[in-house]
């Protein structure tokens, strides 16, 4: 059946592909990333029109329906994509209720903490970026982190929303004892928020 179905093989195996790199990188940010997993998509399609034709001459010769088989696998494939695009942007739908950031031109970093009691945290540099995602509590202005470090940057799970001597608000990240851990890592809180 693989010898007359040899397009099964590759659209598998690009498939498989295609969904786990996505998967497996979708809390890091290349530059080049969009233009590989376009190229991947491109080459499924390829194949994917390749098996289309070649079932509708053989459907044409048998009047089977069966003869769509490696057609319709790619075609589930095909869909596997779009569910695996949906749920990974589904995790960004509640809307933010602070953003927090510093932009150092070249690199930079900022917080979005949601509604849902979710933030996302991106530590982007030049070419890319990662991405980190967790749960969070508010209480008054200092915000608790499920996690107490972060990448290089975010060394305490604790923050806290305080206005400067320049009168911004501004976060930094405190200890025990509510002292700020590194007065010159502070995250300029952002209130034109747009969702």
């Amino acid at each position: 059946m693989i010898k007359r179905n040899w397009l099964i093989v590759p659209l598998v195996i690009i498939g498989f592909y295609y969904n786990f790199w996505r998967i497996k990188n979708a809390d890091t940010e290349m530059i080049f990333q969009e233009i590989f997993f376009g190229f991947l998509l491109f080459l499924f399609l390829i194949f994917l029109g390749f098996s289309l034709n070649k079932d509708f001459k053989k459907f044409k010769i048998s009047k089977s329906w069966k003869s769509y088989f490696p057609s319709l696998i790619g075609l589930l494939i095909l869909v596997s994509f779009g569910v695996t695009s949906l749920v990974l942007d589904m995790r960004d739908n509640s809307p933010t209720i602070i953003h927090a950031g510093y932009d150092g031109d070249f690199n930079g970093a900022w917080f979005e903490f949601r509604e849902d009691g979710t933030y996302k945290f991106v530590d982007h540099a030049g070419i890319g970026a990662d991405i980190t995602r967790g749960n969070y509590q508010m209480k008054d202005s200092i915000i608790i982190l499920d996690k107490s470090t972060i990448g290089n940057v975010i060394v305490s799970n604790k923050l806290a929303i305080r206005i400067d001597s320049t009168g911004e608000k501004k976060m930094f990240q405190i200890d025990e004892k509510h002292s700020v851990v590194n007065d010159k890592f502070k995250l300029i809180i952002n209130d034109n928020i747009e969702n």
